[in-house]
């Protein structure tokens, strides 16, 4: 019994294995046995095997473990349910439609926040555009199962913490930025924590071979988002600065910034061309700046990286608590690049960036992926018996809420794309979403559904991401502020009653004397400049009120749920059905 007590205990207190450790394969395949032990020698026997393998390979093992818990979900849907998805397909299809979207402009591969799309044109071809968009998502939350143990393993170089590490940073695999689709930047967090560990490597013994790494690990997460490539700057900057002499500072700026030289240069352009690109027309004249209160911002440091979906993914807040009073406990406890100075620097970004700021959203959350991987930097090299089972719990019962989710989020899906059949080839159609989401409450999943459209009948994009550079296509010339996709996005939703519309407007300081007689007025210019440009309209979750004034021009060719299509007829038909409609409203009133 002490023997068996003893195998259980070694790998949290961390003791060194044997250095004739199998591989991992090896070691994987002593787990088919297992099933037939009780639950304490089956815990002794596991963690003897696994205390057998090396640093590198428990690493992997556990990244492996974790993968399998966030990567599952994937296999249940044909794209994943990512808020933004849908868009970047759409993108991909003006890409690769060119003529049949003349308003748009490529903006070419070689530039930043480019790999989602160089992907995509690429892959897509092969594999076709669904499948080109999991692999992707599936090859995103690999880099982070892997990269993060990784992380925990080679800058604290403790096996220990390792293993207490691996049981809190499984909702970092597939975190927020996988769930809104942001990808390309979900792809520059693990990228950017590489380069760093490169960099850590190269600090304490600089090689060629470390250079030319850091300089490649540096330019991957340039190119998949250049905001990935700031963070590795301003902590290695740290680093520098915070040397004890002057000597040292020097040394350390010759090693660990020289190599990073290149990438320095394009960062600084893609930055530069980002800050100063055009407002006014090109943005819809919309004003891109919003700062934060406390409170949200304390909500976002764990809604907008560990929670998932839905309330299913709820027991992620569990290992959010745990980190932060681990790190709390421990915050004195130093570590290479994420010192204590480092985490206070990144904390005031957090909290001092605008949440929109210049063309980028969410801005001040892309610092909270560094935050937390600053925090898990500190985990005890243990931790007790009733945490380690909360936490296993807490794992099964997320990763469970995450597959019910992909299920639930495909099926609104399939309520969205429900009349694409009705929808014909090259379509010039307008979609109107009164309501953004039906069962996701951490993202808006419906968001840019009518991407399908796009996608599967090249139909118009006016709510293309479109208005910057950093985007893969953007406008060849400003449409009017009225279809600029940024003003386009918000009108049906503050539009869909007079009441919502003047409590919008009295919160901006606008009185409005007559509520409805506005809220008409409004809708008429809309739809008098909206009919020549779009022969179909797409209304989601449309009240009443609104389905009610849509012009008679437009006839409803299908309806299904909270869908409805409109197809524009031409002007005898449309008098005629007006002519109908009145015969109706008559007969109905005698």
């Amino acid at each position: 019994m002490r023997s068996s007590q003893a195998a259980i205990d070694a790998p949290l207190v961390g003791e060194e294995a044997p250095s004739s450790r199998p591989g991992v394969l090896a070691g994987l395949a002593r787990l088919g046995g297992l099933g037939r032990l009780g639950m304490p020698e089956l815990l002794a026997r596991l963690r003897a095997i696994l205390a057998r393998l090396s640093d590198t390979q428990l690493s992997l093992t556990i990244s492996v473990a974790l993968f399998a818990l966030s990567a599952w979900p994937l296999a249940l849907t044909d794209v994943p349910p990512y808020q933004d998805l849908p868009n970047h397909l759409a993108a991909l299809t003006v890409m690769t439609h060119p003529a049949q979207y003349p308003e748009f402009v490529f903006n070419g591969f070689l530039k930043t926040n480019a790999a989602l799309f160089t992907w995509l044109y690429f892959v897509s071809k092969v594999a076709g555009v669904a499948l080109a968009a999991k692999l992707f998502a599936l090859l995103v939350i690999a880099l982070n199962a892997v990269v993060f143990p990784l992380f925990v393993l080679r800058v604290t170089g403790s096996r220990q913490k390792l293993v207490v590490a691996s049981l809190l940073i499984w909702p970092m695999t597939h975190n927020w930025f996988v769930s809104m689709g942001m990808l390309d930047f979900a792809c520059s967090v693990p990228l950017a924590l590489a380069t760093l560990l490169c960099l850590l490597q190269r600090s304490r013994a600089p090689t060629a071979r470390n250079a030319l790494l850091s300089l490649g690990l540096a330019l991957l997460t340039w190119y998949a988002h250049v905001f990935g490539v700031l963070v590795v700057h301003l902590i290695v900057g740290l680093h520098v600065v915070t040397r004890a002499s002057m000597k040292e500072r020097v040394a350390q700026a010759k090693v660990l910034l020289l190599p990073l030289l290149p990438v320095t240069i394009l960062a600084t352009a893609s930055l530069y061309q980002h800050v100063t690109e055009r407002g006014g027309e090109m943005t819809g004249y919309m004003a891109l700046d919003r700062l934060l209160p406390p409170w949200e911002l304390a909500y976002n440091l764990w809604a907008e990286w560990m929670w998932g979906f839905t309330k299913l993914s709820i027991t992620s807040f569990v290992p959010s608590v745990a980190i932060a009073l681990l790190f709390f406990v421990r915050r004195k406890e130093e570590v290479p690049f994420f010192s204590r100075a480092a985490f206070v620097v990144l904390l005031g970004f957090f909290v001092f960036t605008p949440y929109i700021a210049t063309n980028w959203f969410h801005v001040n959350s892309r610092f909270i992926p560094f935050l937390w991987a600053a925090a898990i930097l500190r985990v005890p090299p243990r931790l007790p018996r009733w945490a380690v089972g909360l936490m296993a719990v807490s794992a099964v019962l997320y990763s469970a809420g995450m597959g019910v989710d992909y299920v639930r989020l495909d099926r609104d899906r399939a309520k969205f794309t429900a009349g694409i059949q009705a929808v014909p080839q090259g379509a010039k159609l307008l979609p109107l979403l009164f309501k953004r989401q039906i069962t996701s409450e951490n993202t808006r999943s419906l968001l840019h559904a009518w991407g399908f459209y796009v996608t599967e009948k090249e139909t118009s994009a006016p709510l293309l991401f479109a208005h910057s550079s950093s985007f893969p296509v953007m406008y060849r010339d400003p449409p009017a502020a009225r279809f600029n996709h940024l003003v386009l996005e918000s009108f049906a939703p503050t539009m869909s009653s007079p009441h919502w519309m003047c409590d919008i407007l009295r919160s901006a300081g606008i009185v409005v004397d007559d509520c409805d007689a506005e809220w008409r007025s409004r809708w008429s210019e809309f739809w008098k400049d909206a009919m020549p440009r779009y022969d179909h309209l797409l209304l989601w979750d449309a009240p009443a009120e609104v389905q009610a004034i849509v012009p008679p021009a437009y006839r409803v060719i299908f309806r299904e749920d909270r869908l409805l299509i409109y197809e524009r007829v031409d002007a005898k038909v449309a008098s005629r059905l007006q002519a109908l409609t009145g015969e109706a409203g008559q007969l109905a009133q005698e």
